[in-house]
């Protein structure tokens, strides 16, 4: 009969994601089996009274770790208690209910040996107990449980609690009677003197005795990435003594793992008799370095032997497998063996345990053979003759050659995180490959070597040269996947503890870098906008370090990276390099601080729910050539349209980019002004100045000029102040750019699209459109000096410096053939002039410097256009040219563009 509560565990942990580990469910079975049944019936586990409050009581409290999965709880329990069949009536009778909470501690120690009173089942005429009435203690069990399942998680070892659990029932220290008998001298005397002849030996009775053990853990260095078992096993076996000793046991040993206060050897051997008491060591040999050290086997063999004398059986329970011995301290000092009857080293494996068990138990264990297999056992170090092995490059060499694959492939996990604890890398092992696993001491393997360095007790760091070349063996998925991983392993394990340690806080921003970098960003630049507020340098040296760390996820936020430079300078005290790099001027002497602040206030994070798009851009010299490509990486979103009556438009949405916010300086100087002038014989190009800088918010831009299709979509609906043509441009295509369409129409457009998609969209500003266009350079056009009809859509029979001529293709073109510029925006050159908000004027005097639509005193049937278009030269075609026209006016070579806020939601 398949158990319900084991369907109802699979149910929570497989279908409901909770994070459960097979001996949790362990823990709420053995509880049912040995302290709700008088009897060891199985029918108790196979049926019991699920009815009972208290014992969904018990499962509430191992398995629920929060309100959200209270709720998932009660109703799958609910669901299985209608599909479950009648309950056992007699089982239920002759199983005694402890009290809840009592039943709730005796799991969290079950190790207790003081015996509990028995409480009786609640009589049927009884107010229940209520799972609310007990909620503080139930908290209470939880934190208890943390302290063993969440800071040393059993799951990492071979040996779970349940396994400890069951040793400990075989190992407990139960009344036995002694095995010797003793002579009584005085009573065979007086009875021999009694008979006047001697006839017989009178012994003592036999005594009681109770079998005792003591444990020695190491708690050097090499044995930190097994500490957590050192410290589940003495959690379990609560009643047992430990003890602590440094790489060897000497005349002193510790009391605690991390103090100070040691205690005599020799007095602590004093407490216990030899006959009855058992000794276990818990330590690595010198396997987990890899070492053979004469010393130590020499020290090592004079305790063993002082212990055989004063223990019964002594046990070496090294965490290492048998076949990491060889070559090491460790294999020689398990041989000791053979001279020592009463000592043995065992490995940290499911099967060597029960031996281990056994032998404590003193009872004899059966013949063990330890495959090796010698091409796992490597001695001397591969290095080329002029390799130095100091660099990044051979310490990663070497560590591969000496490990397997699994082990290789969690180091590059392990280069993640910005900091290393033993407990986290074996919860970023429990995430690898199930089929692809590396072995659970791996994580000695990885923390012991030569990539990473400790900085404090179980905390590790690794090289940030050796980082860097693991993480460039990480896809993207990858590091995002482990981003994740990460920060439920914050939230789960660290909880609250981690807004109170930067080490923690650090750990959640690299994560967050990675899953939600404008949560990162804005988190950040609070705490960097505080920190120099309060000139607190100490806490700036640490940002800048991790920006410099995280700086790869936060590629996109630039402005934050740039100010990475003058942060650091400032938190040394070098407030000229901050001056240098800020441009202050000398009137600005003494105020590279609020300078600093507003920088950083002004950065705005982008919104995350956007979508990454990457292409390539070119740049060309004056005379048309490709001299460089670079990648593009931009991100947007797509606003869907509506169906054209009852047929969907081969271009149904609109592609909008996000722009970020910056700051360029609009137009163009006054002496290449002149030279244009000069050159072109032209006026109209002092429209252009003056030259000023202006600063634009972050902002959405359509990746292209309105298409016919899109056109057609918002035309179609209603009207809300003049009427749209479905189809008023002159040339035909869905992807060919909508043409023919005056300033009012555009605006049309904007305002009915804002009411079909709840978003405001208008026309940009003069100042939004050239920074769009720019995209962060200063040349004359996105792609460099010049301009050729490979490039963009225009009269190509003219030439704009030192390019070859081109084909004039005497129409429009469909969008987004040409390439792109960085910030993923196409035909910002030719193709068609874009209608932009502002009113005309004649040039930027008293312009506004924040980006908005200049539309205070100019002409207000008149309206700037930019960007060239399919018949016009490639002059026309520069970032700062502009153009106007009459706002009625509606020519086959004029289009536009949309923008959105970037707060986007109406």
């Amino acid at each position: 009969m398949t158990s319900p509560l084991l369907d109802l565990f699979y149910q929570l942990r497989d279908e409901q994601g909770f994070l459960l580990s097979i001996e949790q469910y362990y823990r709420v079975e053995n509880y049912l089996i040995q302290k709700l049944a008088n009897d060891s019936d199985i029918a108790i586990q196979e049926n019991p009274n699920l009815e009972n409050p208290k014992i969904k009581l018990l499962c509430q409290a191992l398995w629920v770790k929060s309100l959200e999965e209270k709720q998932k709880f009660d109703q799958a329990w609910t669901e299985m208690l209608q599909f479950q069949p009648e309950i056992n009536t007699e089982i239920a009778q002759k199983t005694p209910i402890r009290h809840p909470e009592e039943s709730i501690s005796k799991i969290i120690n079950p190790m207790d040996d003081r015996e509990s009173p028995s409480l009786e089942i609640t009589p049927p005429g009884d107010t229940q107990i209520a799972p609310e009435t007990s909620f503080p203690q139930i908290a209470t069990a939880i934190e208890k449980r943390k302290k063993i399942t969440f800071l040393d998680n059993p799951d990492y070892y071979p040996i779970g609690i349940a396994k400890l659990q069951e040793s400990w029932q075989q190992l407990r220290p139960l009344p036995l009677e002694n095995p010797r008998q003793t002579w009584d001298i005085k009573a065979t005397v007086m009875a021999t003197a009694k008979r006047g002849f001697f006839d017989q030996i009178i012994y003592q009775k036999k005594q009681l005795y109770r079998r005792e053990i003591i444990i020695f853990i190491d708690c050097s260095d090499s044995m930190i990435p097994f500490a957590g078992f050192g410290r589940i096993m003495k959690q379990t076996w609560a009643n047992v003594p430990h003890f602590y000793f440094d790489n060897l046991i000497r005349d002193e040993v510790l009391r605690q793992e991390n103090g100070w206060e040691s205690q005599s050897l020799t007095k602590v051997l004093s407490n216990y008799s030899p006959e009855v008491t058992s000794c276990l060591i818990l330590s690595d040999a010198g396997a987990a370095r890899k070492r053979y050290v004469e010393e130590r086997l020499s020290a090592t063999e004079t305790f063993i032997r002082r212990f055989s004398r004063r223990f019964s059986r002594v046990a070496w329970l090294n965490p290492l497998p048998y076949h990491r011995w060889y070559g090491t301290t460790a294999i020689d000092i398990a041989d000791l063996a053979e001279d020592i009857p009463n000592f043995s080293m065992f490995e940290l494996t499911t099967e060597d345990w029960e031996n281990l068990i056994t032998w404590l138990k003193e009872e004899a264990i059966p013949p063990r053979h330890f495959p090796f297999n010698p091409n796992q056992f490597q001695q001397g170090d591969n290095w080329d003759e002029d390799e130095d092995f100091f660099s990044a490059k051979s310490r990663l060499r070497l560590f591969e050659e000496e490990n397997e694959l699994n082990t290789k492939e969690l180091a590059q996990r392990a280069a993640f995180p910005l900091g290393l604890s033993p407990n986290l890398l074996y919860y970023l092992r429990q995430h690898q490959d199930k089929n692809n696993q590396a072995p659970w001491y791996a994580i000695a393997d990885i923390l012991l070597s030569s990539l990473v360095r400790k900085i404090d007790r179980e905390l590790y760091e690794m090289s940030p040269d050796v980082r860097k070349l693991l993480l460039e063996k990480l896809t993207p998925e990858e590091l995002k996947s482990l981003a994740y991983q990460l920060q439920t392993y914050i939230q789960e394990q660290i909880g609250d503890y981690c807004s109170k340690s930067v080490y923690w806080q650090n750990q959640q921003w690299l994560a967050l870098a990675y899953l939600k970098p404008s949560q990162a960003v804005n988190e950040i630049k609070q705490v960097l906008a505080e920190a120099i507020k309060n000139n607190n340098r100490v806490r700036l040296v640490r940002l800048t370090a991790l920006l410099k760390n995280i700086s790869a996820a936060l590629a996109d936020y630039e402005p934050l990276l740039l100010l990475n430079e003058p942060i650091a300078a400032y938190s040394r005290g070098d407030l000229n390099h901050v001056g240098n790099v800020l441009q202050l001027s000398p009137e600005d002497e003494g105020t590279p601080q609020k300078r600093l602040i507003d920088k950083v206030a002004a950065i705005v994070p982008y919104d995350e729910n956007l979508f990454l798009f990457t292409a390539e851009t070119v740049l060309v010299n004056k005379t048309g050539q490709v001299i460089e490509r670079k990648p593009v990486k931009a991100y947007f979103y797509d606003e869907n349209l509506p169906e054209v009556g009852n047929r969907k438009e081969a271009q149904n949405y609109i592609r909008m980019m996000y722009i970020p916010q910056g700051e360029f300086w609009m137009g163009t100087e006054d002496e290449e002004i002149e030279r244009l002038v000069k050159k072109f014989g032209w006026d109209g190009f002092r429209s252009e100045r003056p030259q000023h800088l202006v600063k634009v918010p972050a902002f959405y831009m359509s990746q292209t000029p309105i298409t016919q299709a899109q056109w057609r979509a918002i035309a179609a609906t209603a009207k809300i102040d003049i009427d749209l043509e479905l189809e008023p441009s002159n040339f035909k295509g869905d992807e060919l750019p909508v043409e023919r369409v005056n300033w009012y129409q555009a605006t049309e457009f904007c305002k009915r699209l804002s009411r079909e998609t709840k978003r405001e969209y208008r026309l940009p500003s003069e100042a939004e459109w050239e920074y769009a266009c720019r995209a962060g350079t200063t040349t004359p056009f996105y792609f460099g000096e010049t301009i050729t009809g490979e490039l963009a859509n225009y009269n190509a029979g003219y030439t704009y410096a030192g390019e070859a001529k081109g084909e004039y293709r005497q129409q429009t073109t469909p969008v987004g053939q040409f390439p792109p510029n960085a910030f993923g925006l196409y035909d910002m050159h030719g193709n068609v002039w874009e209608w932009c908000a502002d009113t005309w004027h004649d040039n930027y005097d008293g312009a506004p410097t924040d980006g908005s639509a200049w539309i205070e005193k100019g002409n207000d049937n008149l309206s700037p256009l930019r960007g060239g278009s399919w018949c016009f030269d490639p002059n026309s075609c520069r970032s700062a040219y502009r153009i106007y026209d009459n706002r009625r006016d509606s020519y086959y070579f004029n289009g536009f563009r949309v923008v959105c806020g970037a707060g986007r939601t109406l």
